[in-house]
């Protein structure tokens, strides 16, 4: 249900009042108002994001008499509850945003509005090297703490955390890159809570100006607001409107709006909160609310103030920063895909830095001597295979010392939009486009393609055989890829893949140096980060949760396939070997190993490494760096990708 936001209709016809008390927009008294409902009082306003930037030079005249909890650190814990924290919070936006830095080849991002650590996390994660500001030291200490608890992780220990404010961020605290960033970083709606006391914008364009100090020629700035445009005119929110950074809205017990104006114009709106912390309180201090149903909660009380900014008015504010011929687009909720009347309820601002030396734009196409977006693996000696097989028909043992010289491998699958460029180039037609037909998993078609399906494979009864199912129509005729673009390419034949390495000036990879990057240099080790599935609560691949195939919890957030680089890189920051898709390898299958790892000059089937979002330990427990399995050469489904290698 959505409440509509009268008071913000009024900002615009206020004239003279600095500042004007308003209820919680829905509530029928001012002077008492009742407490708000939780399922529509996040509709009444969501704030900005996890950052403590809100108090950058406030202009305290047009602010809430409740303290800003970010200056004493107690909303560090309290705005958690509203946000959601960790995966839930970065569920929604967490694999658009990757997918984003990773079509611009980002490698190196500052997060300038980090609060507590939960976008960088999310990127440190994926692979990123990121440092991280904010201006709160409160907020900080958090992610301080979460980078120690994890510092074992890749990248945990070099991430850097500093105090920074955006008036004078080129001298915050930290060591900024002296090329600077490939990203810098300001979402949640964070921006907006830099205030404009003298009504012309000058902080704000001095904060972007900033930004774009940081940024490397070529590099790009990533910033947001929400959908202020509508919520003025309408006085709602978008029925569209998606929580996307908030997702415990359910905390929500009242929200208080104060709106302040300057010459007639609406340039401030303050929110009061009451979050319900039940759960989260010894109780000895708290404030008690009593909700409509007559229930007593402990309640937290903070402020928190934003500037509306509107959309063309901050597509100008960049543009006299960055340049008239700036490459600035323009994104609804993260979306590329979506119809021209969808309303969004944030606007997201991708705006590239020119220059002299400006690099261009990477759209994950590679050319012909190209190791961009590659990794070096050292050569050596390592242990392939194992001497503690689980699939023993597989061939897992024994293990052996198998000796390889230096070589580079895809930091992850080949993905969707890189194939796209190969087919476009070659005009190849893929082995299930040539046969018509792909298998695909049960429970994902449309009811009219599922009524088509026939000749089922009765092993497997929930492995479909799908006519018109390819690369570009994953579950069939009637669906398509435009929304998965860097997710791995999928219905792919080793035949396929084969004809995409050579085209890219590439190769497979043997099965010797898929495990070996694999192991990221642990040898002997199930999964690509040490032996436990999990590190604490947070899985490390895309596989399957739940009993197969009629259950699947999705409890890490993916139903088929994942964005690559949706998981932590091992230690060679190599992302995804297991999990998410099967990926060829060059080798026949051959279930007699030659000591020195060499591969069968012949066969009937090509091995396949790494298990699938299709796998789990009670029916494929593959998603492990020795196991392995085979099919023919010209087989395709929707579990079944690649990736390439160059040798050095």
């Amino acid at each position: 249900m959505t409440l509509p936001l009268f008071p913000l209709l009024l900002c615009i016809l206020l004239s003279s009042s600095s500042s004007n008390f308003y209820t919680d927009p829905g509530q029928e008294s001012c002077s008492a108002p009742s407490p708000g409902d939780s399922g529509t009082a996040e509709t009444s306003g969501d704030s900005a994001g996890d950052c403590g930037c809100g108090s950058l030079k406030r202009d305290t005249s047009q602010t809430s008499s409740l303290p800003d909890q970010y200056s004493d650190g107690k909303a560090a814990k309290v705005w958690s509850l509203y946000m959601g924290g960790g995966n839930k919070r970065t569920a929604e936006y967490g694999p658009l945003l990757i997918d984003l830095l990773h079509k611009h080849n980002v490698k190196t991002v500052l997060d300038a509005a980090a609060g507590t650590g939960v976008d960088s996390i999310l990127l440190l994660q994926a692979g990123f090297k990121v440092t991280s500001v904010d201006l709160s030291e409160e907020m900080l200490a958090e992610a301080r703490i979460e980078r120690e608890k994890r510092a074992d992780e890749p990248g945990f220990k070099e991430w850097e955390i500093g105090r920074g404010d955006w008036l004078d961020l080129v001298e915050s605290s930290v060591t900024h890159p002296p090329g600077g960033y490939d990203a810098v970083i300001c979402i949640g709606n964070s921006f907006a809570h830099l205030p404009d006391p003298a009504g012309d914008q000058a902080d704000h364009k001095r904060a972007i100006s900033n930004f774009h100090k940081l940024l490397r020629p070529g590099g790009v700035l990533v910033t947001d607001h929400r959908n202020y445009d509508y919520i003025l005119e309408h006085g709602t929110i978008p029925n569209t409107a998606s929580r996307l950074y908030y997702q415990g809205g359910d905390r929500i017990h009242k929200i208080t709006t104060k709106l302040g104006t300057k010459d007639g114009v609406c340039n401030q709106i303050t929110l009061e909160y009451e979050i319900d912390i039940t759960g989260y309180t010894d109780g000895s201090d708290d404030e008690i609310r009593t909700k409509q149903d007559g229930t007593q909660i402990p309640i937290s009380r903070f402020s928190l103030s934003y500037y509306p900014h509107k959309k063309e008015q901050f597509v100008a504010l960049l543009k006299s920063v960055f340049g008239d011929d700036a490459r600035h687009t323009l994104l609804r909720d993260y979306k590329t895909d979506v119809e021209d009347e969808y309303i969004p309820s944030y606007f997201i601002h991708v705006v590239e830095k020119i220059g002299e030396n400006t690099k261009p734009l990477v759209e994950d196409t590679e050319s012909q001597s190209s190791t961009d977006n590659m990794v070096l693996i050292p050569g050596g000696v390592f242990k392939m295979g194992t001497d503690s097989p689980i699939l023993y028909m597989d061939a897992e043992s024994p293990a052996r010392n198998v000796n390889l010289p230096d070589y580079y491998i895809d930091q992850h699958e080949v993905t969707n939009s890189q194939f796209s460029e190969f087919i476009k180039q070659t005009n190849h037609v893929t082995d299930a486009q040539r046969f018509g037909d792909s298998f695909v998993l049960e429970g994902l078609l449309s009811a009219e393609e599922d009524a088509k399906v026939q000749n089922v494979v009765q092993a497997a009864p929930w492995w479909l055989p799908v006519r018109g199912a390819s690369w570009d129509h994953p579950e069939g005729i009637d669906t398509g890829i435009s929304d998965r673009m860097h997710h791995p390419v999928v219905h792919v034949s080793w035949n396929d893949a084969k004809a995409y390495c050579s085209w890219a000036g590439k190769r497979l990879p043997t099965e010797a140096e898929f495990e070996k990057a694999c192991q990221g240099g642990k040898d002997d080790s199930l999964y690509p980060w040490g032996d436990d599935e999990t590190v604490g609560e947070a899985h490390q691949a895309n596989i399957w949760q739940g009993k197969f195939p009629k259950e699947n919890t999705l409890e890490d957030g993916y139903k088929t396939t994942a964005p690559v680089g949706s998981y932590p890189g091992n230690n060679y920051k190599v992302h995804d070997m297991i999990g998410n898709v099967w990926e060829w390898v060059e080798d026949w299958w051959t279930t007699h190993h030659s000591p020195d790892g060499a591969p069968p000059p012949t066969g009937q089937e090509k091995v396949k490494k790494g298990g699938s979002f299709m796998c789990t330990k009670q029916y494929c427990y593959r998603y492990r760096c020795p196991a392995r399995t085979k099919t023919s050469a010209d087989t395709t489904g929707l579990n079944v990708g690649f990736r390439c290698v160059k040798s050095v």
